[in-house]
């Protein structure tokens, strides 16, 4: 139905739309490789068949974590069973066919492309680390900057959890965090580590920030929404939750930049309040 390289950037495009912060069309093209137009079209894609793809003020997209889960293999066989048994010339059954053939291919196979590019990109840069070599990080996804550049770097170490890796930025000449899935691929240069005797490995906050010497002490208060939420963006953040009444939730911990928790309670201002 869908050859490679477009099933592979409906993957893509879940992932980019999953992920904070929320991303200009501008950004999610470059970071696609794809025209805006192009984008739109894969983004109605995703709409048609059951994800919510939703805006905020800024006029950047993310995805709905409430959105629509997709039917098992077993449920999909026996939708598509009962709608077709008496209308196989229909072109709403052949529709809605189409449809779940679509999110059955998604549901088996998104979180395995992701993973497997998620490896790739570690064991790279564990090569690199291992033979002392610079590396450039690809369409690197800045946060703060809303680009997709080129990043040249040294690799110094990985996070406990494997989400980020401290690395020596030869432009800035700053040891900096930078998250795994926002890496496109690694090129590993084959040259030797230059700045060596500056490099740092640094502490990082729940959010993946870096330690700047800011310390800044937050208590927020969640809903059960925003709770799961937090959990699968931000696992490090289990340990500093604990449960006030039914439904709430209390999340107490230190960070190093408000700049993370400012834009999460600005996406969810029903289910997050901050209360210090």
């Amino acid at each position: 139905m869908f050859n490679q390289n477009r099933i592979y950037r409906v993957f893509r495009l879940i992932n980019l739309l999953k992920s904070t912060p929320a991303k200009s069309i501008k950004r999610l093209s470059e970071s696609m490789e794809v025209s805006e137009r192009s984008l739109y079209r894969y983004m109605e894609l995703l709409v048609e068949v059951g994800f919510e793809i939703q805006k905020d003020s800024s006029n950047r997209y993310y995805l709905n974590h409430d959105h629509i889960e997709s039917f098992t293999k077993e449920e999909a066989e026996l939708i598509s069973q009962s709608i077709s048994s008496n209308n196989k010339n229909n072109p709403l059954v052949k529709s809605i066919r189409t449809k779940l053939v679509l999110l059955d291919e998604m549901n088996v196979t998104s979180n395995e492309i992701v993973a497997s590019h998620y490896s790739k990109v570690i064991s790279k840069l564990q090569e690199a680390i291992e033979t002392k070599s610079q590396v450039v990080l690809s369409k690197y996804q800045s946060a703060s900057t809303e680009s997709v550049i080129d990043r040249f770097v040294e690799p110094v170490s990985f996070s406990s959890n494997f989400d980020s890796i401290t690395a020596f930025e030869v432009e800035s000449g700053r040891n900096k965090f930078f998250k795994i899935e926002r890496i496109g691929d690694v090129q590993i240069l084959g040259k030797p580590f230059e700045y060596a005797y500056k490099h740092e490995s640094l502490e990082s906050d729940i959010f993946g920030f870096n330690d700047t010497g800011e310390r800044h002490h937050v208590t927020l208060q969640l809903s059960m929404r925003s709770m799961l939420w937090l959990k699968d963006d931000y696992p490090l953040s289990v340990s500093y939750m604990k449960e006030v009444e039914d439904g709430k939730w209390i999340l107490e911990v230190e960070v190093f930049s408000m700049e993370p928790v400012n834009r999460i309670i600005r996406s969810m201002p029903m289910d997050i309040l901050s209360i210090n």
